[in-house]
């Protein structure tokens, strides 16, 4: 029987091993570190967005750039003991794309988010459903601050960080529009109305100006109903038709639901206890009115500390108490990881995709044998690559084998996996301006 499993499971990974597009039902993570390194607080850590199926089997890691190339930026982001608020992955309003924010620094810098942003820019990074990565959104604002998240939405690009408001750009951009003085956090788009965390002030979840604001000038407005004190972080909207809007919002240390009723958000219950320390949450609506949730707890934004992530379903329904749901844990971030925020994967062919310049397939990266026992041998395209580097990942997002650019002649090379334990690898290929990943099964 035994034997049976490892058969099936073998054909399951094979078939899967050239898929480049996100899988929609998917869910993706922010990670700060390569798991190689301890982390220390407020130095700059290398970053990647972790594809998970629904079961927390990591599908594949997604390395934003750590050298910069043309327009293209590096996007790291450090680790904190007191300060949870840098690292929020957002979904565009269409599902299409996804956007962070980071700094053009490299891993290993010190006291990154404190340093002018005329010496280090702050740096949006958008992914697009194949994966590809573009960083060349890059801005001297949030200067000696940290940049906290970003959200895009068609043509434009609004970026939230410390003592600096709220800014808007557009995807390449490298000015930008003060929207707003007060500071925020997590950044979201639903029904073309942008939305804020924040704890500025009186400010707590709010809306900015109405729809998707461009000028300066706006204004925040805290959700009637919400608490005005205590400190919110990354939330999920669910639209589940007029007048039966669900919001789940992690929120002082716990998860917390609310319905929209009567024109005010009516309180639905909590999941946890301080301990539980809540920072992250994303979602699914099924057909049957469920809706799936994955969030982030435990995460002391530090090593051996970087958190977990748990699934569970509310089957209540709107303006029901959900406070009886049970969370199951399904990943655990590693001794040398964080895990800073969760969406949910993207998913639909993306109109007016900002993608890189070139195209991905046509580097036409492939491995052979796929598994292998002793030797993998990897070809690309050359003539769509400039300097280009490989990294060879475990299931964890460690880096386990790394062949630098001048180990690779044209568009061959050799990686010896011998003495790696069995199980599912993952081969990136990135130059700085494109980056492309196959799945690799040692056997």
């Amino acid at each position: 029987m035994k034997r049976t499993v490892h058969v099936i499971l073998y054909v399951l990974f094979v078939s899967n091993c050239f898929a480049q597009s996100f899988i929609p039902g998917n869910f993706v993570v922010l990670r700060i570190g390569s798991g190689a390194d301890t982390l220390t607080a407020g130095v700059a850590q290398p970053v990647f967005l972790d594809e998970y199926n629904p079961c927390g089997d990591l599908v594949r890691s997604i390395a934003m750039p750590v050298t910069v190339s043309g327009d293209h930026k590096r996007l790291t982001l450090p680790i904190s003991t007191t300060d949870y608020t840098e690292g929020y992955l957002s979904r565009s309003q269409d599902g299409s794309k996804l956007a962070l924010a980071g700094y053009d620094a490299d891993p290993g810098t010190t006291g990154v988010s404190s340093i002018s942003s005329t010496t280090v820019k702050r740096v949006v990074g958008v992914v697009n459903t194949d994966g590809t990565v573009n960083t060349s959104t890059a801005l001297s604002a949030f200067s000696g601050q940290a940049v906290r998240a970003a959200v895009i939405d068609g043509s434009g690009i609004w970026v939230s960080g410390g003592s600096g408001g709220i800014m808007y750009t557009t995807p390449g951009g490298t000015s930008h529009v003060q929207l707003t003085n007060a500071t925020a956090r997590s950044l979201v788009v639903s029904n073309g109305q942008l939305y804020a965390s924040s704890t500025s002030g009186s400010y707590r979840l709010t809306t900015v100006g109405t729809g998707l604001p461009v000028t300066a000038g706006q204004t925040m407005v805290n959700l009637p109903g919400l608490p005005a004190t205590g400190s919110p972080y990354q939330f999920l909207i669910v639209n589940a038709g007029s007048g039966s809007d669900v919001l789940y919002l992690a929120h002082d240390n716990l998860l917390r639901k609310y319905s929209l009723s009567g024109g005010a958000w009516v309180s639905n219950g909590a999941i946890g206890v301080a301990s539980d320390k809540y920072r992250a949450v994303t979602g699914t609506l099924h057909t049957n009115g469920t809706v799936l949730l994955y969030a982030i707890r435990r995460n002391d934004n530090a090593t051996a500390a970087g958190g977990e992530i748990v699934t569970l379903t509310d089957s209540t329904g709107y303006n029901s108490d959900f406070s009886a749901a049970v969370p199951t844990v399904i990943v655990r971030a590693n001794e040398q990881n964080v895990f800073r925020s969760v969406v949910m994967a993207p998913e639909g062919v993306a109109v007016n995709t900002l993608a890189r310049k070139g195209d991905t397939d046509s580097i036409s990266l492939k491995l052979s044998p796929n598994g292998a026992r002793e030797n993998v041998v990897v070809t690309f395209n050359t003539t769509q690559l400039s300097n280009p580097s490989i990294v060879l990942t475990n299931a964890a997002g460690q880096v386990v084998r790394r062949i630098a650019p001048a180990s690779i002649q044209a568009g061959k090379v050799t990686i010896n996996v011998q003495g790696l334990a069995k199980g599912v690898y993952y081969v990136t290929l990135n130059d700085g301006k494109k980056q492309t990943t196959k799945k690799l099964l040692v056997l």
